[in-house]
């Protein structure tokens, strides 16, 4: 894989769904104009993203628990709705507040590029800590680096803006 372009560290991801494409975003630190990257995510890729994650719960993650308590005590979004999830990736204590939610507007305030399709996304676990790389055409764009629990709240809030009856995913994939 070249690597002679800029590798992106990801220090937030904002999810949200864009009903016109029909497709889940993972916007790539939102805030920051030189380091923003947003993704497109498609149903299939989503759905092989799920079955690597669940991989990931079940052996890395205590099965998940701390996840399935995060997903189910989260508020419910509409379908229809502009509402967006923010995740820092940075680790924090677990007393601040790990997710807010960010006005279209100010996503859209520093959007300056078309979105990327994500192609992959590989993880490697060393350390008790997951490396995510984000790749497109074949390129590393971005790479994260999360503890198991900052990977279970990131999860839990993708999880959170998924079209599941419209996709055709089952809404008993988090039983």
């Amino acid at each position: 894989m070249n690597t002679n372009h800029k590798i992106i560290n990801i220090t937030n991801i904002t999810f949200s769904y864009n009903q016109k494409e029909d497709r889940l975003i993972f916007t790539i630190n939102h805030n920051n104009i030189d380091q923003r990257i947003d993704f497109f995510v498609t149903r299939r890729m989503l759905i092989q993203l799920l079955e690597a994650f669940d991989h990931i719960l079940i052996n890395y993650c205590n099965n998940g628990k701390l996840f399935k308590e995060l997903y189910n005590n989260q508020e419910i979004l509409e379908e229809n709705t502009d509402k967006k999830i923010d995740t820092n990736n940075i680790n924090k204590e677990d007393n601040l507040k790990w997710e807010k939610s960010i006005p279209t507007k100010d996503l859209n305030f520093t959007k300056i590029k078309e979105a990327i399709l994500l192609d992959s996304l590989s993880y490697n676990i060393k350390n008790n800590q997951i490396t995510l790389k984000f790749i497109s055409n074949n390129k590393i764009l971005a790479i994260s680096k999360l503890d198991f629990n900052m990977f279970e709240k990131t999860l839990s809030s993708m999880m959170r803006v998924i079209p599941f009856v419209s996709w055709g995913i089952s809404p008993n994939i988090l039983d």
